[in-house]
């Protein structure tokens, strides 16, 4: 392998190695620098919706409490009066759909009576329920806790609107005399979370430990996790008890993403709820999109000043090197040859390189003396 060869490797190496780790770093920092603004933007963005789902959960529990220390002070309120409360609520609580007061006949000389104030197309209306309201499931959960319950989301008018109801019992005398529920409509939540997309291409959604689902937007309303896929590591990170982030497999797209999970306090198993989370994740190859981008302009950009720089190196090289130590080479070639008619002139190079031909020059002239004709002892020769 020639000189020029080996010096060219090595440049290459010296240029590249410093040229790659810089690339490398600066990448790195990129990296981390973005994922730490994402955890922080997404942090954000769970205490901003946690908070949200908070303000649409609290009221209806706290509406039915009140209603609840409102009957259990009067021991047996009239039906007018029971209906008066109803409206005069449903009116002031433009955010409730409807609430009832359902009595326990055994309770009551009214016997079942369960008068329902709610909203129909944006009209207020009143009907008494007209079945046995004592045997389903809303009345039944929160009568064997002895506490108030939310009721699991359900499709109330027809099937059309999406619904959750609060449920609370009330006591005269120490003994349950019957419930109050108040509904309220999640339609408009879930077309909130459906359009929250953070980063793009994100989602938030809210699930239970149980992997029902609700509001994704790839997926009805009250859907179960696909499979129950991914649900043993969501439920873990739910288990902590707290705003967390963890990076794992998104349990819907399957896509590495950065998971954040809040628990929802107003729906948390101490108020009656069934421990609902919001989810905020955030798909990794889509927010980490631009860094990829960049560190593929930043790596042609390198390759561009690496090649550039070795160019260079190599002219130079080649001007103060190679080229001076091929003219010592061919100059050499001639002595040799016995030629000495043209004298080594090596200008403008470096030290060592003039101090050389200097000598290959020296010697050169030496070489001639003792090559040249003795011309006094041919004369003398007869």
């Amino acid at each position: 392998m020639t000189l020029r060869k080996r010096i060219q490797i090595l440049l290459a190496f010296l240029v590249a190695l410093p040229l790659l780790l810089l690339l490398y770093e600066s990448y790195q920092t990129g990296r981390k620098t973005l994922v730490t603004q994402m955890k922080q933007e997404a942090l954000q963005i769970a205490r901003l919706e946690t908070a949200e789902m908070d303000l649409t959960f609290d009221p209806p529990r706290l509406m039915a409490q009140g209603i609840v220390r409102a009957l259990e002070s009067e021991r047996l309120p009239s039906p007018t009066g029971i209906r008066e409360l109803l409206r005069r609520t449903l009116h002031e609580s433009p955010d409730i759909y409807g609430i009832s007061v359902a009595l326990d006949p055994a309770m009551t000389p009214l016997k079942r009576f369960a008068p329902y104030a709610f909203r129909r197309k944006g009209v207020e209306t009143e009907i008494i329920l007209p079945y046995d309201y004592t045997q389903s499931e809303w009345y039944q959960l929160p009568l064997r806790s002895g506490r108030g319950k939310w009721i699991k989301p359900y499709y109330g008018e027809g099937g059309k609107a999406l619904m959750v109801t609060y449920v609370a019992p009330f006591r005269w005398n120490g003994s349950v005399a019957g419930m109050v529920a108040v509904d309220i409509d999640l339609d408009s939540l879930v077309s909130r979370l459906h359009f929250l997309k953070p980063g793009g291409d994100g989602t938030v959604y809210l699930v239970n430990k149980q992997g029902k689902i609700l509001a994704h937007p790839a997926l009805k309303a009250l859907a179960d996790l696909p499979g129950k896929q991914g649900l043993r590591e969501l439920a873990s990170v739910m288990a902590r008890h707290g705003l967390d982030t963890e990076k794992m497999v998104d349990p819907v797209s399957r896509r590495v993403s950065w998971v954040v999970e809040s628990p929802i306090r107003s729906l948390a198993a101490e108020q009656g709820g069934d421990d609902w989370s919001l989810i905020v994740s955030w798909p990794l190859d889509k927010r980490l999109a631009p860094l990829t981008g960049m560190g593929r302009r930043m790596l042609v950009l390198y390759l561009f000043m690496g090649g550039a720089a070795i160019w260079f190196l190599n002219r130079t090289f080649e001007d103060n090197i190679s080229r001076p130590l091929r003219q010592l080479a061919e100059q050499a070639r001639r002595y040799s040859r016995g030629d000495f008619s043209q004298p080594f002139v090596l200008r403008g190079e470096a030290l060592e390189l003039r101090e050389l031909g200097v000598a290959l020059t020296l010697l050169g002239e030496s070489l001639g003396k003792k090559n040249q004709p003795d011309t006094a002892a041919s004369e003398e020769t007869p």
